[in-house]
């Protein structure tokens, strides 16, 4: 009986909620980012070494991710057209809430440029470029990219990469009065944060992602085959030369397919719901 009605109220529900203190607004989306933070300490060079992974918690996520959110949207610019950002939160946020991390303050945003890309920063900040805003022909197929990045946070590819890095042979308190006070060690932190989302992740971190992804579209109610599609549309561009920057930085979409196919045979999924909420997607495009 589940399956039967999980759809409809994926499709009720998601145009109802809103949370009470969501308004976005650009400026406040600034403010959030901390787009000019005051920092005030320089951490010493005399640090010593941890013999084991320096644990980084959700605060200190949000902090580095806000500051490598300031840096994307310093790459690309911001779209300002508030009713389509909008909307691409209302169908994150309800990604967010079902994901493994629902008590994330997730923010979406749409970027000033055409290449088809999106990038999830630490805690919870994700962009969706134009170019892939462009490409995708239903919500299914938005919340598919969504559903993506998300995982990537909840995940915490990019958290892990950095604790098992060079820069965090520190003691715990130093890299703790990094995250609260900046200098010399948080950039450092804030640039491999910010390379690992401009150069690329693992190769298995990306295939976890796509499973987790079609087991959050799955647990919404959308038509979770749509991340296939994404990728088969995907596929099409990268032989026809079109995703070159997404091709840098990912695993070829024909390999993606390979492995998600094999994830879905063992996971235990409900049968295709078939929602694709194609008109609403784009009566929202065009706002």
């Amino acid at each position: 009986m589940l399956a039967v009605i999980r759809p409809w109220i994926m499709a009720v529900a998601l145009l109802s909620w809103v949370p009470a203190t969501f308004a976005f607004d650009f400026e406040q989306f600034g403010d959030v980012l901390g787009l000019d933070p005051t920092v005030s300490k320089r951490i010493g060079q005399g640090a010593k070494f941890a013999s084991a992974l320096i644990p980084i918690s959700e605060e200190e996520e949000r902090v580095l991710g806000r500051d490598v959110a300031a840096r994307v949207i310093g790459r690309f610019g911001l779209e300002k057209n508030i009713k389509q950002t909008y909307y691409l939160n209302l169908v994150g946020q309800a990604i967010g809430q079902r994901s493994d991390r629902p008590n994330l303050s997730y923010r979406f945003a749409i970027l000033a440029t055409n290449d088809v890309n999106a990038y999830s920063c630490p805690g919870g900040f994700i962009f969706v470029t134009r170019g892939a805003l462009d490409m995708v022909h239903d919500e299914s197929e938005l919340a598919a990219v969504l559903a993506h990045e998300i995982a990537h946070v909840t995940e915490r590819h990019i958290i892990n990469a950095l604790q098992h890095s060079k820069i965090m042979k520190v003691s715990g308190e130093v890299a703790a009065d990094a995250f609260k006070q900046g200098g010399e060690l948080f950039q450092h932190m804030s640039d491999f944060a910010t390379d690992a989302l401009f150069k690329g992740l693992k190769k298995t971190d990306e295939y976890a992602s796509d499973r987790k992804a079609i087991e959050y579209l799955d647990r919404l109610g959308y038509d979770y085959p749509a991340m296939f599609n994404v990728l088969g549309e995907l596929e099409q561009r990268r032989k026809q030369g079109r995703t070159k920057v997404l091709a840098k930085t990912h695993p070829s979409p024909k390999d993606r397919i390979g492995h998600l196919k094999q994830a879905e045979s063992e996971m235990k999924l409900d049968p295709p719901t078939g929602i694709r909420l194609k008109a609403r997607f784009v009566k929202n495009k065009k706002a």
